[in-house]
């Protein structure tokens, strides 16, 4: 009998212990300290929510994106807005590094642009569509639009961002680029002169306004190279 009591006090009393701890185990902290229990799945509540190296990956990112290695941007990023498809500024540098190259495929005449100039118009639509009007939607769709020849779309795309940023030059560039192909099809067209002039004219305006905008030596060199072109077409 005095056994049987012995072994039920043992069982109690490890049965005591073990069910606040195995309680215990079912609570985690997420990072900003709020309890969870083990089988809640946190719940995105803000658009830029993200693990605790975002900040570090963007950065990373943004400066792989101003030395033009486009590709490492697409690398290392494709991933985390896998993650965070919600995340605003992860998926616009990955879409914009996309639009880049994109360009690059089609000036050397690849092909395979086709399928990839997708991805960034689909980005764009889609946060367009969760998150509303942004100019940098826009110059991403619009810039999609103008690689894949959708002349007349890309320009009505690229004068929303303006109407947001009507001082920035990178999407003036667009415009005038969208006016450029626009006088060149109709160049080929056989057109008459005044027409396809017309739509010259405008481009090298765009072009004029953004080198009075962005100071930059290399970016400035690009766009006088782009108005002299102009300048010996219109003659």
């Amino acid at each position: 009998m005095k056994k049987l009591v012995h072994i039920f006090s043992c069982f109690f009393l490890v049965l005591t212990l073990f069910v606040p701890f195995n309680d215990a185990l079912s609570w985690v902290k997420n990072s900003d300290g709020i309890q969870l229990s083990k089988d809640e799945v946190p719940i995105l509540i803000a658009a830029n929510s993200s693990s605790s190296n975002q900040p570090d990956v963007y950065k990373q990112a943004e400066m792989l994106f101003k030395k033009k290695r486009y590709d490492d941007v697409i690398t290392l990023l494709s991933g985390p807005c896998y993650n965070n498809p919600t995340n605003v500024e992860l998926n616009v540098l990955l879409a914009k590094a996309q639009v880049e190259k994109c360009a690059i495929l089609k000036e050397k005449g690849d092909s395979s642009y086709k399928t990839l100039i997708k991805q960034p118009y689909i980005t764009g639509k889609r946060l367009h569509k969760m998150f509303g009007p942004k100019p940098e939607l826009y110059y991403i769709v619009a810039k999609s639009l103008l690689i894949n020849n959708r002349i007349n779309r890309a320009r009505k795309t690229i004068k929303k961002a303006l109407y947001y940023a009507p001082n920035n030059a990178d999407y003036l560039i667009v415009l005038g680029d969208t006016y450029c192909a626009t006088a060149e099809k109709d160049k080929r067209g056989g057109e008459d002169s005044d027409c396809y002039n017309e739509s010259y004219s405008k481009a090298k305006d765009a072009y004029e306004k953004a080198i009075t905008i962005k100071n930059d030596d290399e970016f400035k060199t690009k766009v006088e190279k782009k108005i002299k072109k102009i300048s010996e077409k219109m003659k």
